[in-house]
């Protein structure tokens, strides 16, 4: 049986440790070298590769990004499987109390129920709870220990008798048939338990279990359960000077790697001949060497310097280089450019013909600025499991080593095409003016204050999420989201949005990118940035909606404070899909924006 999925699903909501839900019963995701690159598949990582230096170099250390092929790319049937899967968990429950001489359903492991001994989806259901840890560490539930915890006598281990059911935990007991040991399941729901050690995606398939012990405690958890597993991803849009057809074929992998071997080129009588080797490797292609020679000299020259620069390594330093370049789009402009490829499609244009200005209630001026072609490229670097709310989970690793290259790494990744809106204050050059007020002072004290929070939520270690001005962009990007859905029929979910802050001496400027990429969504057809002429008509939506809320005043009465991550914040006004935040609906406040109104 085959589940099918979207390539960009497993990116941005499986990967690695998922659990996928499939027809026949849950299943673990492997890692890929495991389920889709094994060695008898005949499928390559660098076949599928996705180039973009900022990301490889920026915040890979060096490491590929691949995606996910596709049924129709490889010429298979829709039905036949491209990435293989291993059952998880083990331990199934049979509900067919009829044949157990008793009302009782049978916890047990194998393919059929040891009492009745029938097997199917019709009765059979496997067990909805596991085990994980915030190390990350997932396994079945030590069923047998549980039961047997307090009598050590009892060998008992293949099957158990399970009772009750209903709405709540505590009706439930598990009994062993031969010593009559029972566990309340609601009990040991909120206990801690020891943790094998478990990573049931990096065993190969086929194999026993691997458990090595931990030295974290692990919880019984739902398998559904969101906080399960919790995806890392990191998204990146192609800005310049790095975004030409000429640096994305100097940037493929087998160029950049002889142009970093060979040094400074003297000449292009010998850039020549390292791409005529590299030709006859068939590493690249007749056309792809045509087509760099086609360019001028001092214009390939300035391109290999350009992708020979040392790429920021810090994700605050790369988005603060697209906040650059934006700004300085918005006056310039930049022309259209296609990828590497020659049918390739417009990865990035901004026309300034375009850009708009709108007065706000408060006679500040926006700049709005449509994003014709946008390029972006998301890549799951890990996961985390929020399992234990007294320990915060670490972030599980899901790259893997090239068979035939130990010292290559590779992450899942998409890149994706759509379009976007830009939008920045016009005077002063973006930069804004002191803000006010008492939710203003305590988000300052928050930002200046780096033990009061924990970093594994914030971008980086500057911790601008915390800023007052960053609050006050994030929130009205909120409401512009949310007053476009509601004005223009877009669903919230097919819009996203980007935050940008730039701090410099005492001075502090930031700036919203609210964009549709991903296919299927409303607005990568023109849509989202036809809106543009009317965000006026949005402002005052957006802003009718700050002032009032379907929870106040319980929500106008909440007060950002130490230890909370929103201050007057809530469905009614302000939170939107998290699918859509790339914040998780944190660092919100409604206080903040209407004390200084734009």
């Amino acid at each position: 049986m085959t589940q099918h999925l979207r390539l960009s699903q497993y990116v941005i909501t499986y990967g690695p440790g998922a659990i996928l839900e499939a027809p026949e019963g849950p299943r673990i995701i492997p890692r890929p070298d495991i389920g889709l690159f094994y060695p008898s598949s005949g499928l390559n990582p660098a076949e599928f590769v996705i180039s973009d230096q900022r990301m490889s170099q920026g915040l890979l250390a060096g490491a590929q990004i691949f995606r996910l092929p596709s049924n129709a790319e490889l010429r298979l049937p829709q039905n036949r499987f491209i990435y293989r899967t291993r059952p998880f968990p083990s331990w199934s429950l049979c509900l067919n109390t009829r044949g157990h001489e008793g009302n009782f359903s049978i916890l047990y492991q194998g393919r059929g129920c040891p009492v009745c001994g029938i097997s199917g989806r019709r009765t059979q259901e496997a067990i909805r709870f596991i085990m994980a840890c915030p190390e990350g560490h997932m396994d079945d539930v030590n069923w047998p220990y549980l039961v047997h915890r307090s009598s050590s006598g009892c060998e008992h281990r293949g099957w158990f008798r399970w009772y009750g059911g209903g709405g709540a935990l505590s009706q439930i007991e598990i009994e062993c048939p031969q010593c009559g040991q029972r566990v309340n399941l609601g009990w040991a729901y909120g206990q801690q338990w020891f943790c094998s050690g478990r990573f049931p995606e990096r065993e190969s398939l086929g194999s026993p279990p691997v458990r090595p012990g931990c030295r974290q405690n692990a919880r019984i958890i739902q398998r559904q359960a969101s906080n399960l597993r919790i995806p890392e991803l990191k998204t990146l849009f192609t800005i310049p000077p790095r975004y030409t057809r000429l640096h994305n074929l100097l940037q493929l992998p087998p160029i950049y790697s002889v142009l970093v071997a060979a040094g400074t080129l003297k000449s292009q009588n010998q850039l020549q001949q390292m791409l005529v080797n590299l030709m006859r490797g068939n590493l690249v292609t007749r056309t792809v060497v045509n087509e760099i020679l086609q360019y001028p000299w001092d214009e390939i020259q300035q391109a290999i310097q350009d992708v020979m620069t040392p790429v920021s390594t810090g994700y605050h330093d790369l988005i603060l280089e697209e906040f650059h370049a934006l700004i300085d789009a918005s006056v310039k402009g930049i022309p259209p450019v296609r990828g590497p490829s020659r049918t390739s499609p417009v990865i990035i244009e901004v026309n300034p013909n375009l850009v708009r200005r709108f007065p706000g209630p408060s006679g500040r001026n926006f700049r709005v600025i449509p994003i014709l072609r946008l390029r972006s490229v998301t890549v799951q670097i890990g996961y985390r499991r929020e399992v234990d709310t007294q320990n915060p989970a670490n972030i599980v690793d899901v790259s893997f080593t090239d068979p035939g290259n130990p010292e290559q790494r590779w992450y899942p990744g998409v890149e994706f095409l759509g379009e976007g809106i830009f939008i920045m204050l016009e005077d002063n050059d973006g930069w804004h003016q002191e803000l006010s007020g008492s939710a203003v002072d305590e988000w300052e004290r928050a930002f200046s204050n780096p033990s009061s929070y924990p970093f594994h939520i914030f971008r980086s270690s500057h911790r601008e999420e915390l800023h007052p001005v960053f609050v006050w962009w994030h929130t009205l990007a909120h409401l512009l989201i949310r007053a476009i859905s509601i004005e223009a029929g877009y669903s919230s979910a097919s819009i996203r949005e980007r935050i940008y802050l730039e701090i410099a001496d005492k001075r502090v400027r930031g700036g919203i990118l609210i964009y549709a990429t991903q296919p299927g969504s409303e607005g990568t057809l023109g849509g989202l940035i036809a809106l543009v002429p009317y965000f006026g008509d949005f402002l005052d939506v957006a802003l009718d909606m700050l002032r009032s809320c379907s929870g106040d005043p319980l929500c106008i009465g909440t007060h950002f404070k130490r230890g909370q991550y929103n201050g007057a914040a809530c469905y009614g006004c302000l939170l939107i899909s998290e699918t859509s935040c790339e914040h998780r609906n944190m660092w919100l406040d409604r206080h903040i924006l209407m004390d200084n109104l734009p």
